[in-house]
C-alpha cells in the first residue's frame, strides 16, 4: 500500500533508516522503502549496509547525478504501491508515529498530504547559519497556518501523495534545476489537486553552507522568472511583491539598489550572523534585475 522513496546526494541514512524500522514494524498493511544515491560519492557502502539491514528496503545507485526531481520520479516509477511517501535524506523522524499518522489519510479523499519540517532551536555552526535561519523563518510551519494557502507551503522533504497524481505532475518539469517545489506546487493547483497540511514533521538535519545556500537561492530565483515568463500561477509571495512592483514601474529602481548594494548583502549572508530580511531583498533584487535584462 505504501511506498517511502528517500532520494540520497552524499549523505548517510543509517539513522534514518533505522527510525523507519521502528516506524514500521506494527504496520498492518504492506510497504517498501526505496533508496536511490544520485550520482552519490560518498557513503556508498555505509548506506549499502544500512539498506540490507532494514527489511523491505532497496537500495539504488545512480552513477551521475541527475538531480531531485528526475529521482523522485524514478523513485515513484519503480514503487510498487499507489501511495508515496517522500522523505529527504538528511531529515530525522520527530518520533515513531510518523507513518501511523499518515496512514491515517491513505483512504480519505486527499491527493497529497504535507507533514511539514522543523528545525532544532540549537544554532549550528556559523558557515550553516543561513540555511537554518531560513528554515526556522520559513519552512518551520504550523498546519493551520499552510492550511490556509495550502499550495504555498509545499515542502517536498516530507510528504505524502499519491502515486498517479505525481507521476502526473511531475511530467510536466522539464527543468531539473533546483527551486522546482514551487513549480510543482503551481502544477498541482492547475490540476485542482486536493491539498491537506498535518503537524507530522520531520527534523531537517543537513545543511549547506551559506554560500551554497545562497547560490541555490539564485537558483530558485531564476526558476521563479521562467515561472512568471510562462505565465504559470504560483502563491509565491516574492513573485506577488514582483508583480505589485512591476504594475508601478518600481523593478528598475529595485534593480539598481540591488546592484549598488549586491556586495555588501552578500558580505552579511555569508556572515555568521546572516539577516533574513537581507536574503528576502537579495532575491527581490535579483528577480528585479533578471526583468530589467530581458527587457
Amino acid at each position: 500500500m505504501l511506498s517511502i522513496l528517500i532520494p540520497i546526494y552524499n549523505y548517510t541514512v543509517f539513522n534514518l533508516l533505522n527510525s523507519l524500522d521502528i516506524a514500521t514494524k506494527d504496520l498492518d498493511f504492506d510497504y517498501e522503502i526505496l533508496c536511490c544515491e544520485d550520482g552519490s560519492q560518498l557513503y556508498l557502502d555505509d548506506n549499502k549496509t544500512a539498506c540490507n539491514s532494514i527489511k523491505n528496503t532497496t537500495h539504488l545507485i545512480l552513477s551521475k547525478n541527475n538531480g531531485s526531481i528526475l529521482t523522485r520520479k524514478l523513485l515513484a516509477k519503480k514503487a510498487k504501491y499507489d501511495w508515496l511517501l517522500f522523505l529527504d535524506a538528511d531529515v530525522e523522524l520527530v518520533n515513531d508515529n510518523l507513518i501511523n499518522n499518515y496512514s491515517n489519510y491513505l483512504k480519505h479523499k486527499y491527493d497529497a498530504i504535507y507533514g511539514g519540517c522543523s528545525y532544532d532551536q540549537t544554532p549550528p555552526d556559523s558557515e550553516y547559519m543561513l540555511r537554518w535561519k531560513y528554515g526556522l523563518k520559513y519552512e518551520q510551519v504550523s498546519a493551520v497556518s499552510r492550511n490556509l494557502k495550502p499550495f504555498k507551503h509545499l515542502v517536498s522533504a516530507n510528504f505524502l501523495i499519491k502515486k498517479d497524481i505525481f507521476l502526473k505532475a511531475s511530467f510536466e518539469i522539464k527543468n531539473r534545476a533546483y527551486g522546482n517545489d514551487l513549480l510543482f506546487a503551481s502544477i498541482l493547483k492547475s490540476h485542482q489537486s486536493n491539498i491537506l497540511h498535518i503537524d507530522n514533521a520531520v527534523i531537517h538535519k543537513g545543511f549547506d553552507n551559506n554560500l551554497e545556500f545562497l547560490n541555490k537561492s539564485k537558483i530558485a530565483v531564476n526558476t521563479l522568472f521562467k515561472m512568471y515568463l510562462s505565465e504559470n500561477k504560483t502563491e509565491s509571495s516574492l513573485l506577488h511583491l514582483f508583480k505589485r512592483l512591476k504594475a508601478f514601474g518600481l523593478t528598475k529602481i529595485i534593480a539598481l539598489l540591488f546592484n549598488f548594494s549586491e556586495k555588501s548583502i552578500k558580505s552579511n549572508l555569508l556572515s555568521g550572523d546572516p539577516k533574513i530580511k537581507l536574503l528576502q531583498f537579495y532575491k527581490l533584487g535579483y528577480l528585479c534585475s533578471l526583468s530589467l535584462n530581458k527587457e
